[in-house]
């Protein structure tokens, strides 16, 4: 599992323990809109983090030195 697939897991089980039906303070509720956040963006940065991945290799110095920033972003 990767560190993506991760945070979307802890976010998905935050947001079930903190669903408003359980939610008995507004901190619960502010908690459980945040985690809902972090799972959108965290759904929507997959596709671009795959980019990423494949283009990066482009940009290395040379086969012997696969480093560069973009792999910097990924990791």
């Amino acid at each position: 599992m990767d560190v993506l697939q991760s945070l979307q897991q802890l976010a998905r089980d935050n947001l079930a323990f903190f669903r408003p039906s359980r939610a008995t303070s507004a901190t619960s509720g502010r908690l459980c809109r945040a985690c809902s956040a972090l799972l959108g963006h965290a759904q929507q940065l997959g596709p671009a983090l795959a980019h990423l991945s494949q283009v990066a290799p482009n940009f290395d110095l040379d086969p012997e030195t696969p480093g560069n920033g973009y792999r910097s972003l990924i990791q």
